[in-house]
């Protein structure tokens, strides 16, 4: 298993064998990662249509398997996901993302989760930007974002979501 950690954090990077293991629930998904199940599954924005898209990712890029989806595992606990949009443009850019169960929200999670992304590209010759999207509302995502050095760099309109703002880091 490929994983990435930060202290006590440990991100482990999805397949397509976690990915099927995710489709049964939580429970499957902790025991496939051999770590404490969640106290809810999925969190926020992860779905079967996310995993249906992480599937193809993979598929489409099988040499970077770092570029994808990975799980974030606090103190031994199943409590998130967090990854990238993909391998860096041909500009250089990479998009992150992330989302922590409710119940392990404003814990530090998030932030621990998004730095090991940021070391992660960066350590990527390639990458130059990172990029990450979020809501007006989600302050704490928000957060999560500057406390990484990201800063707030414009907002966009969606037809679903409305207003959404476009946080950036670029290389030191």
């Amino acid at each position: 298993m490929l994983t990435e950690a930060n202290g006590p954090l440990v991100l482990i990077a999805a397949t397509p064998e976690s990915l099927a293991a995710e489709a049964v629930g939580g429970d499957r998904l902790a025991d496939w990662l051999g770590v404490a199940g969640p106290a809810s599954w999925p969190p926020e924005h992860n779905d079967a249509d996310t995993r249906a898209w992480m599937l193809r990712l993979l598929a489409d890029h099988p040499d970077e398997p770092g570029y994808g989806f990975w799980y974030i595992v606090a103190d031994g606990r199943l409590v998130g996901i967090a990854g990238f949009k993909g391998p860096p443009d041909a500009t250089g850019v990479v998009e992150i993302g992330y989302s922590v169960i409710e119940s392990e929200q404003r814990r530090g999670h998030g932030v621990a989760a998004a730095a090991i992304l940021v070391a992660r590209a960066f350590r990527d010759r390639r990458v130059w930007t990172i990029i990450a999207e979020t809501l007006p509302a989600l302050t704490a995502s928000q957060t999560v974002l500057t406390r990484n050095g990201f800063k707030l760099a414009g907002s966009r309109p969606d037809d679903d979501l409305g207003e959404v703002l476009r946080f950036v880091l670029t290389r030191p």
